[in-house]
């Protein structure tokens, strides 16, 4: 009787034991596709935002940026918008070859016009990167690049190399939320 007792608890225990271990191993690979498809999607961002905030802490910040994008309504310009908006970035590249510092002024602002006439909140620097950083990843380094130099330009001045780069990296951005509607990608995340 005793044999039969221990044998049971033994076969229950290895079960209990055998269950935990799959559950474990699900939840490390539902981990690791997550962080997979996270890398992905954000490239350098992710790296960038891990080594800032820590594996879980940066995912959590990047799964709540992809969140936060899928609440907004970010749509395509009209035919209209994209022409004026262009004609406003020849101006501001005509402005760069006679007044640098204005002419990437011009470039910021028109950067923050096109993300607000598309749906981006746009009060805060730091919020429209965390957005620009979902749907270009690519492309975010390039737009806080551009506008670190326009911010240190307004207050110490920056060398003309220094603004020409940040016009450079700009109309990177320009171009792509321009032509761009809500990328799919965001949706799948």
């Amino acid at each position: 009787m005793q044999t039969n007792v221990v044998l049971v608890i033994a076969i229950v225990a290895a079960v209990v034991l055998a269950i935990g271990i799959v559950l474990y191993l699900m939840g490390r690979a539902r981990a690791n596709r997550r962080t997979t498809a996270l890398r992905d999607h954000f490239g350098g961002e992710y790296d960038r935002v891990v080594h800032a905030h820590g594996r879980h802490k940066g995912e959590a910040e990047l799964q709540a940026r992809l969140q936060r994008r899928r609440e907004l309504s970010i749509h395509h310009l009209t035919p209209e918008q994209r022409e004026r908006f262009g004609k406003s970035w020849e101006s501001a590249q005509a402005k760069f070859v006679d007044t640098p510092s204005a002419g990437l002024r011009d470039a910021d602002l028109l950067v923050l016009q096109v993300m607000r006439d598309r749906g981006y909140p746009v009060e805060q620097f730091e919020d429209r990167a965390k957005l620009v950083s979902v749907d270009y990843p690519e492309l975010v380094e390039h737009f806080r690049a551009a506008h670190s130099v326009a911010v240190d330009n307004e207050q110490d001045g920056a060398s003309t190399e220094r603004l020409r780069q940040a016009m450079v990296d700009y109309r990177y951005l320009f171009d792509e939320m321009i032509e761009g509607g809500e990328p799919e990608r965001t949706k799948d995340l």
